[in-house]
């Protein structure tokens, strides 16, 4: 069965695209009633159901935000492309704080969490028996990990890196725990978000199967990853550090980047989708065209900064007629952008959590393992560093050397930059520069204006 093909029943899609938008936006409680009241809608009653809803991939597993990734780094437009986006566009590009509405990743990010809440709401009613505890557990699960992993895009857009002597009171983002669009919409603090997204994932983590039948649905150690991302983002290196670890005594399979029959490198698109080294399958929306493959142009020192023996300089990117380079490297294989965790990732993480703790060989053997894969085939000299913070710059430059355009990147600078690492953005555009300062308030995007009169919430500080 190809999960990512299968479609679910088109009321089923109906219901809960139509009900999501009616629990972002708030719209009237006429409009909710006369669709509850209609005897001819058909609402979600078995484990069948509430499976098929999650197995519905446009509402589940490709609403990972990408407006962070527009305002991040990586990469830069030219003037005629900066001249031919909307307004809204060029301001996020130039991080000037747009006003804007729906269409946006706060929108189709909680279409993801109305559908989980859904699902919630409705297992309640199903009991668990010895006949079906399997897939009960499996619904469950299944949807805890994709609204924890939906509110971890969210507060790494949203919201300031966690900190612990402010984010008790920083702005997090909206917890809905129900399905019930007259519930309330407020916004949690950063340090409530991310409790609930631990919990989400722990509890995950108890009752999901131990092997997924695709990674298009999670599995214990998709929500391994998913804990080890959200303890990295918080700086919990000890913790990030435990759950990488516990994913990769599970599965540590790499592609190897020499091996045409696992990456085609001269390929308009040289990974295959679905290949090994994907833990869960998420991608980034594709609503924000600064970052499409046509239009967004690699940062230059970015680009030289791969070796010439680094076949990631040739998976990735690929040298357009106009001289500037453009990525090609998804693992999505297409012009789509994965966001979902991986194997490299994990690597990534472990290494970078075991460096800062002073494990620093035990850091350099993973980025050897790693990067072996990466290298032509005998040119990798093995990593070697006797002081600790010059390890760590090379761990964190090869994460971004590794993972860019995975929805990551936002998050990292935030980060980085709390720990005294002041990482400057800039911008020029018509003779003018912008200039995004670390620890900006601006790195807590703006949410979309008509939820914020809709709903009467705080918007983010400029």
């Amino acid at each position: 069965m190809n999960l990512e093909m299968k479609k679910t029943k088109k009321h089923f899609c109906f219901l809960t695209i139509y009900l999501a938008l009616f629990v972002t936006f708030h719209t009237s409680c006429n409009k909710y009633l006369d669709i509850q009241s209609n005897k001819n809608q058909v609402v979600p009653e078995d484990l069948t159901d509430l499976q098929q809803i999650l197995d519905g991939s446009q509402n589940i597993n490709f609403n990972f935000c990408s407006i962070g990734e527009v305002s991040a780094d990586n990469y830069f437009l030219k003037q005629k492309v900066f001249d031919g986006l909307n307004e809204v566009g060029r301001k996020f590009y130039t991080w000037e704080n747009p006003v804007y509405n729906f269409n946006n990743d706060w929108a189709k990010a909680y279409i993801t969490v109305y559908n989980c809440n859904l699902v919630l709401d409705k297992i309640k009613e199903i009991k668990r028996a010895e006949a079906n505890k399997n897939d009960w557990d499996n619904v469950k699960g299944s949807a805890l990990y994709y609204r924890a992993s939906q509110y971890l895009s969210l507060v790494w857009t949203y919201s300031k890196a966690y900190q612990d002597d402010t984010s008790a009171k920083d702005l997090g983002i909206v917890l809905r725990s129900t399905s019930d669009f007259n519930v309330k919409s407020e916004r949690a603090t950063v340090l409530k978000t991310y409790r609930v997204i631990v919990d989400d994932l722990l509890a995950a983590a108890d009752i999901l199967p131990d092997k997924a039948i695709h990674v298009m649905r999670p599995s214990k150690i998709t929500a391994y990853a998913g804990l080890a991302r959200a303890y990295h983002s918080m700086a919990k290196y000890d913790s990030a550090y435990y759950y990488a670890d516990k994913v990769l005594s599970v599965n540590k399979e790499l592609m190897d980047y020499n091996n045409t029959a696992e990456v085609k490198i001269l390929a308009s698109y040289p990974f295959t989708r679905f290949n090994k080294e994907t833990l869960g399958y998420f991608e980034l929306v594709t609503i924000n065209a600064q970052i499409g493959v046509n239009n967004a142009n690699i940062d230059s020192t970015l680009y030289q900064s791969y070796h010439v023996n680094d076949l990631r300089k040739q998976a990735f990117f690929k040298m357009n007629t106009d001289g500037y380079v453009s990525f090609k490297g998804s693992y999505a294989g297409s012009a789509n952008l994965f966001g979902g965790p991986a194997v490299d990732e994990m690597f990534l993480i472990r290494a970078e959590c075991a460096v800062r703790k002073g494990s620093i060989r035990e850091g350099m053997d993973d980025m050897d393992y790693l990067l072996s894969r990466r290298y032509k085939i005998g040119s990798y000299i093995p990593a070697h560093f006797e002081v600790q913070d010059e390890a760590l710059d090379f761990v964190l430059q090869e994460r971004r050397k590794e993972l860019l355009f995975r929805g990551l990147r936002w998050m990292d600078l935030k980060r980085l930059n709390e720990e005294g690492r002041e990482i400057q953005l800039k911008r020029n555009m018509n003779g003018k520069e912008y200039m995004l300062k670390p620890r900006d308030n601006k790195y807590a995007l703006p949410l979309p204006e008509d939820v914020i009169m809709a709903t009467g919430m705080l918007q983010n500080p400029i």
